[in-house]
């Protein structure tokens, strides 16, 4: 076990001060190959993306034998490549996972299931919007930036204020784990994402009881072997940062 993953064991061994929140997004689907934005669009792991969920539960698995409390409740997002991946991950006799819309990706309206080249052929006003991170640019039937970033906000705020004392695995999308991360350590909405978002990666996140917020381990990916090709085909990678 190198460095890093001592590191992660060190962190969830302490009870946090204040709320702790394992991050993880969902595994692989097919869309996510095909670089398609998923949105609200209820799509499937595909056989890799069940297998990083496996592989997570794994090392989990082997972090309690060696007397781990790695964490104390599961919450999820309820689209089933988030919630599939949840109930491989965690072990339900801790507790029952909590399901959470508001945990749901960006709804993306009419261009949801399209590439970044389909959308651009289809509404180039509404893709350059979403290509250069326009915070209130209007989406037909969907959620503008702004809007989905309150929504993801809101609701791990509401989490976290009913966490104290206790880490919460919250398993969600790649453009729910960038709102949160953007929103711990203060990056701006209109910022080009310069960090990573693997598939199952691990992320870790405290908030002391002063409100401080520190990101205390980000898109670790040891317990996969670094073997993931792909890791970044998600609505938030850098096509169109």
């Amino acid at each position: 076990m190198n460095s890093q993953a001592l590191d992660f064991g060190a962190i969830v061994s302490k009870k946090p001060a204040g709320s702790r929140f394992i991050l993880v997004r969902h595994g692989e689907t097919d869309w996510n190959k095909e670089k398609r934005f998923q949105g609200h669009t209820d799509i499937a792991l595909n056989a890799h993306g069940v297998l990083q969920a496996q592989l997570l539960r794994n090392y989990f698995d082997l972090l309690r034998t060696q007397g781990l409390l790695i964490y104390h409740r599961c919450v999820s997002s309820d689209l089933s490549r988030a919630r599939v991946t949840a109930n491989t991950i965690h072990d339900e006799k801790i507790s029952g996972i909590e399901l959470h819309t508001g945990l749901r990706e960006r709804d993306y309206g009419h261009l949801s299931g399209l590439t970044g080249d389909e959308m651009q052929a289809k509404s180039p006003e509404e893709f350059a919007g979403l290509k250069n991170r326009v915070a209130d640019a209007p989406l037909s039937n969907g959620e503008s930036l702004a809007q989905f970033y309150n929504r993801v906000v809101s609701t791990f705020e509401q989490i976290s204020a009913t966490n104290l004392g206790k880490t919460t695995l919250l398993v969600a999308h790649g453009g729910v784990l960038d709102c949160i991360y953007r929103h711990c350590v203060g990056e701006p909405l209109e910022k080009p994402r310069e960090w990573q978002l693997p598939n199952c990666a691990l992320n870790v996140v405290e908030i002391d009881t002063k409100g401080e917020k520190r990101v205390r381990l980000w898109a670790w990916l040891g317990h996969l072997n670094n073997d993931q090709p792909g890791q970044n085909m998600d609505e938030v990678d850098g096509r169109i940062a």
